[in-house]
């Protein structure tokens, strides 16, 4: 009978081993770090080239600066033609993120009165885009996703223009 009672005491005494022996495992990384043997994590944004390369992606970002502009598509166009990349060079992750800004600022500027169809056919190829295990197509995708935000930055700064203009005329 007294095999189903479990020992409070051993319980606690084993739970602070425990707990102990990881602030022993914390201070002997700080002591490892000191001695600079970092062991290296991947970090969260890097992708696998078919080589078996890990490449870094840095993502363009939508500029704050675009210059001036008049309509949306002047505004969209700004905002395509001041993407950077940076210095990661002309790698495949690159050349499909240019591939496809360049195609989508084609359709752009057939419609450029009407940017909603062109939102339209780049949401629809994203939900259609499925593979994204090489670099061309993981760029390739992110680009499709540029082309979105710069879609709606371009809606956002024309509209803020607009409030502006509205304002200033009241």
């Amino acid at each position: 009978m007294a095999d189903k009672y479990i020992d409070m005491f051993k319980l606690i005494e084993e739970v602070e081993k425990q707990h102990s022996m990881n602030i022993d495992d914390i201070f002997s990384n700080l002591d490892s770090l000191k001695n600079g043997e970092v062991t290296y994590q991947r970090p969260k944004n890097t992708v696998s080239s078919s080589s078996g390369n890990v490449t870094l992606i840095r993502k363009p970002t939508i500029p704050e600066d675009i210059g001036t502009y008049d309509t949306r598509f002047s505004a969209f166009r700004g905002i395509i033609e001041h993407v950077s990349y940076g210095s990661s060079g002309n790698n495949d992750y690159v050349e499909g993120h240019k591939d496809a800004l360049q195609k989508y600022y084609q359709d752009a500027y057939n419609n450029s009165k009407d940017l909603y169809v062109i939102e339209a056919r780049v949401n629809d190829e994203i939900n259609r885009y499925t593979s994204r295990t090489q670099l061309y197509e993981k760029g390739y995708y992110d680009g499709l996703f540029y082309v979105l935000k710069a879609l709606n930055r371009s809606k956002e700064l024309l509209m803020n223009r607009l409030n502006r203009e509205i304002n200033q005329k009241l």
